[in-house]
């Protein structure tokens, strides 16, 4: 982790890397071998359907009484 933070740092701070500020922090981390790929644009879940999983996901058998019943 600490050799992760190390190279970050000095791909964000190394003066030789420049460009504008967005541009020059992704130069910086790509030359460094830091940059993640950036896959693909994703959406937000219909605000509905998460609406409806929060309410289902309070129903049904709690956890500590499935623990309970398989101790006894």
């Amino acid at each position: 982790m600490n050799e992760y933070v190390v190279a970050v740092l000095g791909a964000a701070t190394d003066p030789d890397l420049a460009g504008d500020d967005a541009e020059r922090i992704r130069e910086r981390l790509a030359r460094a071998g830091l940059l993640a790929p950036t896959g693909h644009a994703r959406r937000r879940p219909d605000p509905d359907a998460v609406a409806a999983a929060r309410a289902a996901a309070g129903r049904g058998t709690q956890l500590s009484d499935i623990v309970a019943s398989d101790r006894a």
